[in-house]
């Protein structure tokens, strides 16, 4: 059996939001499932350096801003800056691992229902109830969704995940790999894309 694609995201990131609306047809026209890994990337950050797009020099700032918008339009997909913006998304990332503990084959579901709620907003993406509301949306225990963001264990898995994407060396998002290989970013989904159709190149 061929391996899962893993796409490695934060539930903040524009271009994570953007990839994922369509990461699993991409994958599947080639055989393979997608391997959904949640992390933080404000964890990321403090071992990089780095900053969200929108917090860098404003002449980056806005050329992002404006990047945004005209990723989701290439992409078919509604975009609207939130505010305020980026947020922190632990639990929605604890809750997302806890979907994929129950539920894992809906697990693509509810990440695409969550950012596209978020950015097309708004939307309290971290809020346990609001995170509630759409588990039970999708048929789902609510109730045990919004314990899961307060459970050890969730906490413990989603720190444990993090530091696994900073030993893999991964500094942004979306972050797909496809059998080793590493590709950063929406506007490297045709590359991914190509990988998975002729095994490299």
């Amino acid at each position: 059996m061929k391996a899962p694609v893993e796409f490695w995201f934060d539930f903040v990131s524009p271009y994570a939001y953007i990839a994922a609306q369509s990461i699993e047809q991409l994958a599947a026209r080639h055989g393979r499932e997608v391997s959904w890994k949640p992390m933080l990337l404000g964890a990321v950050f403090k071992v990089t350096g780095s900053s969200p797009l929108t917090m860098r020099p404003p002449v980056m700032a806005d050329y992002f801003k404006h990047d945004f918008l005209r990723s989701a339009r290439y992409a078919g997909v509604p975009f609207v800056l939130p505010e305020p913006f980026p947020i922190a998304t632990q639990n929605t990332a604890r809750v997302c691992l806890w979907l994929q503990d129950i539920a894992p084959q809906r697990t693509g579901e509810f990440v695409r229902q969550v950012t596209r709620a978020y950015f097309s907003g708004p939307a309290a993406l971290n809020d346990t109830d609001w995170l509630a509301a759409q588990i039970s949306a999708i048929g789902l225990d609510g109730a045990a969704a919004a314990a899961a963001c307060e459970d050890p264990h969730y906490k413990q898995a989603l720190k444990a995940q993090c530091e696994q994407a900073i030993e893999k060396g991964i500094f942004g998002a979306p972050w797909i790999i496809v059998d080793g290989e590493s590709f950063w970013g929406n506007d490297r989904l045709p590359q991914v894309e190509q990988w998975l159709k002729q095994g490299g190149f």
